[in-house]
């Protein structure tokens, strides 16, 4: 784990609660954005410019799916190649996300996804327009999870995304990661998922970094087929 990093205070509660609600804890999504942080250090000045997003990207999948699957019996999930951790009666899907500088910030506009979502994105956004969890999904009785086995075993599956923002005050000497957990309902004409229908906004993480050669990387980076 990186020693020189803090959170800063929560400045809009409530997400301990709600992330309870999903039976979810805030440190989970706390570790994974460390691990992804640890994981960009392997990147070298002979590394392609997108190396450090890329092992962040990794790191990040790598730590959610291992905490949930430990610590909530979840399991990993990868439509089209598009990886999700689902929780075991497979209402709720989770996966990560880059989004721009509006996330983890309150009010409108709401934050974008800072590349467009992708075949395996835009059809598990389309499906959550077709599913109403209410305010969170609920756990399905037995005899339920028997008859959604039958039909389609992720008929019901809602896909969030932990969606994040990497800014860098370079003359300051840190790094500030923005987050929230937040529920899409919209890939816009751009093809970038733009509006959320749920979102709960998580404490900025800030890490101290000495800045030795230039960051040409700005996020993940990842070439994934989707078909």
């Amino acid at each position: 784990m990186i020693g020189n990093s803090w959170a800063r205070p929560d400045e809009h509660g409530g997400h301990e609660e709600q992330l309870a609600e999903l039976g979810l804890k805030y440190e989970y999504f706390e570790q994974l954005i460390r691990e992804g942080e640890e994981a960009r250090a392997a990147a070298t000045k002979d590394d392609a410019n997108n190396a450090a997003g890329t092992f962040d990207y990794f790191a990040r999948v790598r730590t959610l799916r291992n905490l949930l699957r430990t610590e909530e019996q979840w399991h990993r999930y990868d439509p089209k190649q598009s990886p999700l951790t689902v929780n075991p009666d497979k209402s709720m899907g989770i996966g990560v996300l880059l989004g721009d500088a509006r996330t983890g910030l309150p009010g409108n506009p709401q934050p974008r996804s800072h590349r467009p979502a992708g075949v395996a994105k835009e059809s598990l956004v389309a499906r959550n327009q077709d599913i109403d969890p209410g305010l969170f999904p609920m756990p399905l009785a037995e005899e339920e999870l028997e008859a959604q086995r039958n039909e389609d075993e992720y008929a019901n599956l809602t896909t969030w995304y932990l969606l994040t923002f990497r800014y860098t005050a370079r003359k300051q000497g840190f790094i500030e990661v923005r987050s929230e957990l937040s529920l899409p309902s919209r890939v816009g004409p751009r093809g970038k998922i733009d509006s959320w229908d749920r979102r709960i906004l998580l404490p900025a993480i800030r890490f101290k970094k000495t800045f030795d050669y230039p960051d040409g990387d700005t996020g993940f980076d990842v070439a994934v087929e989707e078909w």
